[in-house]
């Protein structure tokens, strides 16, 4: 029984980090939806001429959840005569459609100031807003994806000697 307990124990510290390597990929594939997601704004609202609810709603249908909801529910918020501003339907749906991604918290916030941006000024302004910020999330992506297949190996080699180790310290008491 011990012994069944042990292995399962030393199976879990590899599977965290297994789980911990998936989700370095996760968090980048995030961040590139996020690319995706400011490339389509930018070309409904420079070239479609589109207003911000119709920009925010066709670049949702483009995308997967929670992404899309997430664009959706603002386009609809946008349209709602109730006096909410930008930058709080971009904050309370931030914090309702990607509390489950891997975007951190400064990353969080960043999309949510890019976005409070749209509002104001005109287009070719919009698009150099937009531009900055794409530009700061390729950086991201490339920092990231630099080291990505070290990290990953890291995690999954720390969670094997972890799983490996607790199994060994576990079998001298049997």
């Amino acid at each position: 029984m011990r012994l069944a307990v042990l292995l399962a124990a030393s199976l879990a510290c590899v599977g965290i980090g297994f789980a911990k390597s998936a989700a370095l990929s996760v968090h980048v594939k995030d961040l590139e939806t996020l690319q995706k997601i400011i490339q389509y704004l930018r070309g409904e609202i420079v070239t479609a001429a589109s207003p911000l609810p119709d920009a925010f709603w066709e670049t949702g249908r483009r995308m997967r959840d929670p992404y899309r909801d997430f664009l959706q529910d603002i386009s609809e918020d946008m349209r709602r005569p109730d006096g909410k501003t930008l930058p709080a339907i971009l904050e309370e749906n931030t914090a309702v459609h990607l509390a489950d991604t891997r975007l951190t918290k400064e990353e969080k916030e960043e999309l949510q100031e890019a976005g409070c941006s749209l509002g104001t000024g005109d287009r070719a302004m919009q698009k150099a807003n937009l531009d900055r910020y794409e530009a700061r999330l390729v950086q991201r992506i490339a920092e990231l994806q630099k080291g990505l297949p070290e990290r990953k190996r890291l995690c999954q080699s720390l969670g094997i000697m972890g799983g490996l180790f607790y199994f060994d310290s576990g079998l001298g008491r049997v």
